[in-house]
């Protein structure tokens, strides 16, 4: 339990890398704690990002985004024409067949609500589904467009 307070004291402290994030069994454990000690690190947006799988990790949820006052655009295309390289991909919100031409980057926290370019933060979708978004918060727009993620509490992508 020691170590668990000392890590999310870290959390507080923290100031380096662009995202933090958790494992889900600890995230569900220590939620509110968590939250809390985002919410008093002005470096980062306090966010719920569930991902199955990033890099080397599993299942684990993002739970701040680093936020450096004005958020510059970047391309985030090249990312998209990376993920979609000869893979049978679809839309996430509506499960359109996704191709280079179709396919295009969706932030899951907007940048006009502190979110970031950072890979973390993308999911791949059409581009008529990343327009009809707009600001629309994630889950209730994924809830809204894919009936499969209505129930579940926790969506992990």
């Amino acid at each position: 339990m020691l170590n668990d307070l000392r890590r999310i004291i870290g959390f507080y402290k923290s100031t380096h890398p662009h995202f933090l994030s958790v494992e889900y069994k600890f995230y569900r454990k220590w939620k509110h704690v968590i939250k809390l000690a985002i919410s008093l690190n002005k470096k980062y947006v306090p966010c719920e990002i569930f991902r199955k799988e990033y890099k080397k990790q599993k299942d684990f949820v993002v739970i701040a985004l680093k936020w450096n006052g004005k958020n510059v655009r970047r391309r985030t295309s090249g990312y998209v024409k990376q993920f979609i390289n000869n893979k049978n991909i679809d839309c996430i919100y509506c499960g359109t067949k996704l191709t280079n031409d179709n396919a295009t980057s969706d932030h899951i926290i907007p940048i006009s609500k502190g979110g970031n370019n950072t890979q973390i933060n993308l999911a791949i979708c059409c581009t008529d589904c990343n327009s009809e978004r707009g600001n629309t918060d994630f889950k209730s727009f994924i809830r809204y467009k894919n009936p499969k993620f209505y129930s579940i509490k926790d969506i992990f992508i």
